[in-house]
């Protein structure tokens, strides 16, 4: 017996990809305590049930869903998936392992399809110091949050064998957690992150604030799962994501980055790496306009994205915050 619940983050239009997570989720062994489904105030409930669903609202919002599920709670551990994913029957004994052995407080199976692509693609992002393969830590670790609120990634895990890999970000499309930690990480204050329609950076911004705080995140090897991704939370609201994707990775930069380094050198490390990425962003971002492959309308979305997060990190609201690493934890 494993005392777990499982979390569903859903708007109830997944349709054929919920089926396919309902069906996962019953063929679990063992199976969950309870099932918890949150949906938006408003919502109707899915037509694709089980049967044994606890359903719950709250605000839309990757976050405060994610979070009403996670209060909702009852158990000592929770699988927590959005929608539209699935995995196999014994999925869950292989994240609670790490767990249970006292490795890490949240555990994860690898999900290439978040990578970039081999090739052009990685060099691309290299460059723009989005996402790039590590160097350094191949055999123990899976991702790294770079200065400049990037990545650097490990493609190279051993997929044939249950290694762990430690990891500062990871999707949290699907992941596994002891309740007790994860309520402590206060993830909750992260209220910027759903403030805009669509909340850009929240995984990263997550398992980041995560380790800060001393609760590794690993990731199991050979924990497959799919994503089949419904992009529910995408579809018609482009503009929000423009503008959410811009403004949450400057609060991130200077909440979890610039403001977490311990002397002058170093922030001026993460201010360099940080000012290249957006002029990389900006370069590219004038490419694609006159390609024709964005609009006058993005080009304002991201303008005003910029200058209102500098205005925002400067305040009260944002001043008022809890510490990121917390005391005594």
């Amino acid at each position: 017996m494993i005392d777990y619940s499982v979390i569903i983050r859903t708007t109830g239009k997944a349709k054929d990809k919920y089926r396919a997570l309902l069906e996962s989720i019953d063929n679990l062994v063992p199976k969950p305590v309870e099932l918890i489904v949150v949906l938006p105030i408003g919502y109707d409930l899915p037509e694709e049930q089980l049967g044994y669903e606890k359903f719950y609202f709250s605000r839309k919002g990757m976050v405060i869903q994610r979070m009403t599920g996670i209060e909702k709670c009852k158990t000592k551990y929770a699988l927590i998936c959005d929608d539209d994913v699935k995995f196999e029957p014994g999925f869950v004994q292989k994240l609670y392992e790490p767990i249970k052995d006292g490795i890490g407080a949240l555990s994860a199976g690898p999900l290439y399809s978040f990578l970039p692509p081999k090739g052009v693609k990685t060099i691309f992002t290299t460059l723009m110091a989005s996402a790039t393969p590590t160097i350094f830590h191949r055999h123990n670790r899976y991702v790294s949050v770079l200065k400049s609120t990037g990545y650097s990634f490990n493609r190279h895990l051993d997929i044939n064998n249950t290694k762990y890999y430690e990891t500062q970000s990871v999707a949290w499309t699907c992941f596994f957690a002891d309740i007790h930690k994860l309520r402590n990480i206060d993830f909750d204050k992260e209220i910027w992150l759903d403030s805009h329609g669509y909340s850009a950076l929240d995984d990263q911004t997550m398992f980041y604030k995560a380790w800060i705080n001393g609760y590794k995140t690993i990731v199991v090897s050979n924990a497959f799962y799919e994503h089949l991704d419904a992009k529910t939370s995408k579809n018609g609201n482009k503009p929000n994501v423009i503008y959410s994707s811009v403004f949450n990775r400057v609060v991130f930069w200077h909440r979890f980055i610039y403001s977490l380094q311990k002397n002058i050198l170093c922030k001026i490390l993460a201010v360099i790496a940080f000012w290249y990425k957006i002029t990389c962003s900006f370069i590219i971002d004038n490419i694609y306009y006159i390609l024709g492959k964005t609009t006058k309308e993005n080009k304002k979305f991201i303008k005003q994205a910029y200058s209102d997060a500098w205005k925002y990190v400067q305040s009260e609201e944002y001043k008022s915050l809890p510490k990121a690493i917390k005391e005594n934890i």
